[in-house]
């Protein structure tokens, strides 16, 4: 995972507002923009999603260090759709047992409406043992309803927007991994590549004081191109699984 390519010809910017042309072609993109950032921001990701609704293929590298995994505005949650299935035969157990719940909870208190009167019109308490199959019907229900609480309809499975892959960090707990990929790659319509030090963040893309340089060269961008397809495609390196992701990320009742 690395290239040399010498003589570029390229434009160099650095200073405070670094993204602002980049942010400007990734906007104008007509079929393509391939990222590579180890952070990113929520408004940003935004970007890239309303880029894909306009038809435009995404592809995005990133770390597990994504700034709004837990943030407020979530909309890494946008990225990993989920998919939730049913388990018709235990669906059909769960139903057939919320009926017989329903059915001893109105028995349960049919025979308690009839029970007191009686036991108190007629002065004759020897109903009071009615209420032993009260408590065994009570038991009973507590039991099915129990039994409703355990029973997994649902599970759920998770698929990505568009096509992107989450490296683990060194930085994560039990990680035996040693590289990070800190790159900041940009290629738009494989015609146009950015590369240098700001992240897809809004504070790398406006306020920071960042380096970058843009190249239109066809043998420089396809050299990047190649060099993008082999961290995606060869790199080996540990990845977060979508399906863990989208456990983490979204709620899963069981029924």
């Amino acid at each position: 995972m690395s290239i040399f390519y010498n003589n570029a010809v390229c434009d160099i910017f650095i200073g405070k507002g670094a993204g602002g042309k980049m942010m400007q072609d990734i906007r104008n993109a007509q079929r393509n923009v391939k990222i590579v950032s180890p952070y990113l921001s929520p408004f940003l990701i935004k970007e890239l999603i309303y880029l894909h609704s306009r038809g435009i293929n995404i592809r995005l590298i990133t770390s597990d260090e994504i700034e709004d995994f837990y943030g407020y505005d979530k909309n890494i949650h946008k990225l990993i759709i989920q998919h939730r299935n049913t388990d018709e035969k235990a669906k059909e157990t769960r139903d057939n047992l919320k009926s017989l719940s329903g059915t001893l909870l109105f028995v349960m208190i049919g025979l308690g409406v009839v029970l007191l009167p009686l036991m108190y019109l007629l002065n004759n308490f020897k109903f009071a043992y009615g209420f032993a199959v009260v408590i065994l019907m009570f038991l009973i229900r507590d039991s099915v309803v129990k039994k409703i609480k355990r029973t997994k309809v649902y599970h759920y499975t998770y698929k990505q927007l568009f096509p992107f892959k989450v490296f683990v960090s060194p930085n994560s707990s039990n990680s035996s991994n040693k590289t990070f990929i800190h790159s900041k790659i940009y290629i738009i319509d494989d015609e146009i590549a950015y590369l240098g030090s700001l992240n897809f963040t809004g504070s790398g893309v406006k306020d920071n004081h960042e380096t970058r340089i843009r190249t239109t060269d066809p043998n420089a961008v396809a050299k990047i191109i190649e060099e993008m397809k082999e961290i995606y495609f060869h790199s080996n390196l540990p990845e977060r699984d979508i399906q863990f992701w989208g456990s983490q990320l979204y709620e899963e009742p069981m029924n």
